[in-house]
C-alpha cells in the first residue's frame, strides 16, 4: 500500500481537471503523522500547505486570508473539506489521527467562519470516529462546524436567498395567495 493512502481524497483530487492543483490548500498539517512521500507530492504538484506553525505565526486571520487568496484565483467555486483531527487531540479523541498541538476548538471555528464568509459550494466534514469517543465531543464540534459554516453562509448572503426571477411573468405567486384561491 502507498505511504499517500491517508491523503488519498487529496492525492486524487490533484487530478481533477476543473480542480487545478494550485487552488488546493492544507490547513493545519502538523505533528509526526505527516507522510513525507504525500508532503513530496503535495509540493511537487504545487499545492499550498499551512502547517499549525504557519497558523499560530501569522494568525487565523491571515491564515484564513492567504488560503482564501489561493482557492479563489481563478475558481467559480470553493470546497471545503474540515478534518477534525487537524484540533488538538485533547478536544476530539475520536478521530483516527489524533494529534497533540493542533488546533483549538475556538481557532477552527473561526478559521471556518471566516472561510465560509466568501461562500462555499459545499462542504464536508472527515475523520470522525465517534467509537473513539465516549464523551462526544468530536461529533459534537463536528456538528457545531456545519451549524457555522451555515449560519455565516446564511448572516452572509450566499445561502437562503431566493433568486429575483427574470421576468415579471415568472413569478409564481406566494404560497398563501396560492391556498386561498384554491380554497374560494
Amino acid at each position: 500500500m502507498d505511504e499517500r493512502m491517508h491523503t488519498t481524497p487529496w492525492f486524487h483530487a490533484t487530478n481533477i481537471k476543473n480542480a487545478p492543483p494550485t487552488n488546493l490548500v492544507q490547513m493545519g498539517i502538523g505533528g509526526w503523522y505527516g507522510s513525507r512521500p504525500g508532503v513530496k507530492v503535495a509540493r511537487n504538484r504545487n499545492t499550498t500547505v499551512l502547517t499549525i506553525s504557519d497558523i499560530e505565526a501569522v494568525g487565523v486571520e491571515k491564515a484564513a486570508e492567504a488560503a482564501l487568496e489561493v482557492a479563489w484565483k481563478g475558481a467559480r467555486a470553493v470546497y471545503l473539506s474540515f478534518d477534525i483531527d487537524s484540533v488538538d487531540a485533547g478536544f476530539v479523541p475520536g478521530t483516527g489521527s489524533p494529534e497533540p498541538g493542533g488546533l483549538l476548538p475556538r481557532e477552527a471555528l473561526k478559521l471556518l467562519r471566516l472561510i465560509a464568509a466568501e461562500g462555499l459550494c459545499g462542504m464536508e466534514v472527515v475523520e470522525v470516529a465517534p467509537p473513539y469517543d465516549v464523551s462526544d465531543m468530536t461529533a459534537l464540534l463536528a456538528c457545531r462546524a456545519v451549524m457555522d459554516v451555515l449560519g455565516t453562509l446564511v448572516a452572509e448572503g450566499k445561502l437562503g436567498k431566493r433568486k429575483a426571477a427574470a421576468k415579471a411573468g415568472n413569478r409564481r405567486a406566494p404560497a398563501r395567495a396560492v391556498s386561498r384561491a384554491a380554497s374560494r
